[in-house]
């Protein structure tokens, strides 16, 4: 893989510092956030950058690497950088970047990563730098494992989405368990979707496996996806559709985006979201919308749907609810 330079780099050099040190604040969690999602850039950046530091963790015992590593404090105490933080980053970057003459050893280096388990609250998302370089983006009230294991990268996703952007490691099979479906990869972008109903994944970026799991473990026939589809998976019935990327990851900078669904559905997938529901009434649920909706405000929702004259819309403390117009025409389906 070829080491990232410029500032997106740097940036996500100086976010990865942060994330390391443990104090980082909710607000800046949610700044790291929304730099993830303004570039794809930045999340390869981030995603590099975590790799570099892993391999040189991994290295930092090798004969060369400690020469490095001093000759690069040697310099370090030289130089005269104005911020402490920004030189401490530039040299790890230094090291990290000298590191890259070990891709063949690397290559074969065992995960390394602790069994760890992270979870979103309502109306949350997290950014979550694995040991391995690759990042995982966790959607509202989601959890996920990480499990040891020194053969594969083996994550369950127990609840909720999430979104993997996988490091490259040939021999280390990237695996996430989702419900009754596994999902496996070497280096790819997808998005996993678990609902009590429904399993379904999205593949942005390379090559996937999904599997169905039986009830004793063993593996059922799998189905090989490319990028720009999607899998879902109900009951008995699996099926393939084309997506659009951008449309199917828009839930990482709080765009939900719909294309002929109904209210009943919309106002289902916002409900993840809030502590606030929104009621469809049963006459109008199948009523029929196309549009992009922000996660965190269900009123432009509503009013959307009361300006289109498809329903009216009466708020309580408890919930927000959509009824049938107050005309006599039937909504459009």
């Amino acid at each position: 893989m070829t080491a990232l330079t410029g500032p997106a780099m740097d940036r996500a050099a100086e976010w990865l510092a942060r994330l390391r040190s443990g104090g980082m604040s909710p607000a800046e969690h949610a700044a790291l956030d929304q730099w993830l999602a303004d570039d794809p850039a930045h999340g390869r950046a981030f995603a590099e950058a975590g790799r570099m530091w892993r391999d040189l963790d991994a290295l930092k015992a090798h004969p060369e690497m400690l020469r490095m590593r001093e000759q690069a404090m040697v310099d370090l105490r030289r130089a005269r950088f104005r911020h402490l933080a920004a030189a401490a980053v530039a040299a790890c970057l230094l090291m990290a970047v000298c590191a890259g003459a070990f891709v063949t050893y690397q290559n074969g280096l065992p995960w390394r990563q602790p069994s760890q388990t992270f979870a979103t609250r309502i109306g949350q998302r997290s950014s979550i730098a694995l040991a391995d370089g690759s990042l995982v983006v966790l959607d509202t009230n989601s959890e996920v494992r990480v499990l040891a294991d020194d053969d594969e990268r083996r994550l369950e996703l127990v609840r909720g989405r999430a979104f993997f952007r996988v490091a490259h490691r040939p021999h280390l099979p990237f695996i996430v368990r989702a419900g009754e479906h596994s999902v496996t990869a070497l280096g790819t972008q997808f998005d996993v979707d678990l609902r009590p109903d429904a399993f379904r994944v999205a593949l942005t970026e390379g090559r996937i496996q999904v599997r169905a799991e039986k009830p004793s473990g063993s593996p059922e026939p799998s189905v090989e996806m490319n990028a720009g589809y999607e899998l879902v998976a109900s009951g008995r019935s699996i099926r393939l559709n084309r997506i659009d990327a951008r449309a199917a990851t828009g839930w990482m900078t709080g765009r939900l985006v719909f294309d002929s669904a109904t209210l009943g559905e919309i106002a289902g997938e916002l409900n993840r979201y809030s502590h606030q529901p929104i009621i469809v009434d049963r006459a109008i649920a199948g009523t029929r919308i196309s549009g992009v909706f922000l996660s965190a405000d269900p009123e432009a929702f509503l009013a959307a749907a009361e300006a289109l004259g498809l329903a009216r819309r009466n708020t309580t403390a408890a919930a927000y609810v959509l009824l049938p117009p107050a005309n006599n025409f039937p909504p459009h389906k």
